[in-house]
């Protein structure tokens, strides 16, 4: 019998401060900024009206101060040349014009992650001990690898031989990757594929990992985190989790081609009846919710469990889904104690270990 499950990690020891804050309206101000700020910089020419929304929103974050304010949400990195000029006597002015003029890039700025909500992180995969595990908004791999030593092995004795995290579209440090008990043979990556607009399809990354069973078998597991609805859910937010679920379907049947083991996991933020989520499900690929273990009381794998709150998948192949056992959520990691009762080292929100649930399958490889 194997253990899969995916699991949406928040980060595990930083995380962008503007997405951390006490609710997501909060923050989300500083996200959009951090994007149109990059996106304008990125032009080989900076017309008119992005230097003046480059002004405006230098005037929010201070990136033309000589000591911009530390505790700005968005912070500019600045290695060669000058964006912005303030002459004496004069108004402050954007002096590149374009993408050769200078070299830098803007960041959201970072904060720790509670300690208690990191070591609860390892409490909730404790309590399940898959032997896969999809991880997901996770910063890269040398994190990973230090959350493995010092804190799955150091508190709860947990080895994971094989883990890979592959840097993705989001320069927030949320990637996808992968935890395993087993070898992982083959690595292929998704995040260059490209819709017809020309641009990339997926947020992250959707990539492909081939891992060999101790039982003669294999299984492909696709990661991946579809776009989120942080910002709305409009209908360019739509069309793209439609394009994302489109592709991921187009690349789980060609890898059916490898192995009858085909699994797609991660969080894709939105639910199971919704237009974008619809390729997923043809040829046969149904989600551990169809299963008559999970819960139907609470079947939301976010906040207080509600239908609406169903983000988290684990998506099998037709013939992985003849060898699914039993599936079921882990909870305990998030404070919602007039809904359930969490771990007694989740004592408030700050030591969550995610405001997503982990959800798990036995399946009988």
């Amino acid at each position: 019998m194997i253990k899969i499950a995916t699991f949406n990690l928040e980060n595990l020891f930083t995380r962008p401060t503007a997405m951390n804050l006490a609710t997501d309206e909060a923050g989300r101000e500083a996200i959009e900024d951090h994007a149109t700020a990059n996106a304008i910089t990125a032009k080989n020419m900076y017309l008119d009206a992005d230097k003046a929304k480059l002004l405006t929103l230098s005037q929010k974050y201070g990136w033309h101060l000589l000591d911009p304010p530390k505790n700005a949400l968005v912070q500019l990195q600045k290695v060669r040349g000058q964006l912005f000029k303030k002459p004496q006597n004069a108004p402050l002015q954007v002096v590149a014009n374009g993408r050769a003029d200078w070299t830098g890039w803007f960041e959201l700025k970072r904060s720790d992650v509670d300690w208690n909500a990191t070591f609860n992180t390892g409490r909730v995969i404790d309590a399940i001990r898959p032997d896969i595990l999809v991880t997901i908004e996770v910063e890269n791999r040398p994190t990973m690898k230090r959350f493995h030593e010092q804190v799955l092995q150091a508190k709860f004795q947990l080895d994971y031989a094989h883990f890979m995290v592959i840097d993705g579209n989001d320069d927030r440090g949320i990637d996808v990757g992968i935890m395993s008990r087993f070898p992982i043979r083959a690595i292929r990556s998704h995040v260059s594929d490209v819709g017809a607009n020309g641009m990339p399809i997926f947020s992250r990354d959707c990539p492909e990992y081939d891992i060999e069973l101790p039982v003669g078998q294999s299984i492909v597991v696709l990661p991946n985190h579809f776009k989120s609805k942080r910002n709305g859910n409009d209908q360019e937010s739509q069309n793209k989790r439609l394009a994302q679920a489109t592709r991921t379907h187009a690349i789980a049947m060609a890898a059916l081609q490898r192995s009858p083991h085909v699994l797609i996991a991660g969080d894709l933020n939105d639910v199971p009846a919704s237009a974008p989520l619809a390729p997923l499900f043809g040829a046969g690929f149904r989600d551990v919710s169809d299963h008559a273990d999970y819960p139907t009381d609470r079947p939301g794998t976010y906040e207080t469990g509600l239908p609406s709150h169903k983000l988290d998948y684990l998506i099998l192949s037709s013939p992985l889904w003849g060898k699914l056992r039993t599936t079921g959520i882990e909870r305990r990691g998030s404070y919602h104690p007039a809904t359930w009762t969490p771990f007694d080292t989740v004592t408030k929100t700050s030591e969550e270990a995610s405001d997503h649930h982990l959800v798990w399958a036995d399946i009988d490889l």
